[in-house]
């Protein structure tokens, strides 16, 4: 697949020189996360909600213009480039957006949003092996515990390596049972890395020396430009928990990148539909 085909084509953008104050109203009343900054009709930034400061930003925002708070330079497709090279233009950034030029004219905008969510579609699904756990020559990396200073997230940014911090509490993880966990998370969820900022996994001895289905994971995602993730699961072993925990995640982010790529589509069927009338 192209850009062409993914991008979306009415792009809501802003000049440099304009209120940063504006451009959080404007993503607000869009109900977007990204603006493309223009001079003219030159390209010169990208803004996101997070370079904002979101919605607690207002002393951020106070008194700045666009110019100050947008990220430069700026990555750019074109509608011929493939969805494989953009999830590599996004990772190499890193970046949460990318305009689409046709001639260094604008005419389109994709998110990571739209983009791990296209490869999650087109992925194939591996077969069932019978294993329990995952082998050691997984076709994916496992995510590290923290990032080099080299890679350290800006706002608004998507990392190429998605951190993972893991926590226990009457619970004894030995290194072989956290390299299990992220070797689980990067086989599950590297297919949406490319929208992944952090993900926190904690384990706990509910039960304590009671026994029983004691072992609680709760695992939090967070996603560049929609809400966080959060979800738990018990069993009475470690490796339960920690696999349903995981296997929940996988099945929540893939539900929430599919409703985020729809909702987009039905409320411009409504407005055609209202055209029409």
């Amino acid at each position: 697949m192209r850009l062409g085909e993914l991008m979306t084509a009415k792009v809501v953008t802003i000049r440099a020189e304009e209120p940063a104050s504006r451009a959080w109203s404007r993503m607000r009343d869009r109900r977007i996360h990204h603006l493309v900054v223009v001079d003219g009709e030159r390209v010169v930034g990208v803004l996101s909600d997070r370079d904002l400061g979101g919605p607690d930003g207002a002393a951020r925002r106070r008194g700045r213009l666009v110019r100050e708070l947008m990220s430069r330079p700026v990555a750019s497709a074109t509608p011929a480039t493939t969805l494989r090279q953009a999830a590599g233009l996004m990772r190499a950034g890193p970046i949460g957006s990318l305009p689409v030029l046709d001639d260094g004219r604008l005419v389109g905008i994709v998110t990571a949003t739209d983009v791990l969510d296209e490869l999650g579609r087109t992925e194939p699904r591996a077969r069932p092996t019978g294993r329990t756990s995952m082998p050691d020559s997984s076709t994916r990396a496992p995510f590290p515990d923290r990032l080099p200073r080299a890679f350290r997230r800006q706002a608004g940014r998507v990392a190429p390596l998605v951190p993972t911090y893991i926590r226990s509490r009457g619970v004894a993880l030995s290194a072989n049972d956290r390299a299990y966990v992220r070797r689980e998370l990067g086989a599950k969820l590297g297919k949406f890395a490319a929208g992944l900022e952090r993900i926190s996994v904690r384990v706990d001895d509910v039960n304590g020396p009671r026994g029983g289905v004691d072992h609680l994971c709760r695992i939090k995602l967070v996603l560049s430009g929609l809400p966080s993730i959060v979800v738990e699961h018990q069993a009475a072993s470690l490796q339960a928990a920690v696999d349903g925990a995981i296997a929940r995640a996988e099945r929540t982010l893939g539900r929430t990148v599919r409703r985020r790529r729809k909702t987009p589509l039905k409320r411009a069927t409504r407005r055609r539909r209202a055209s029409t009338r």
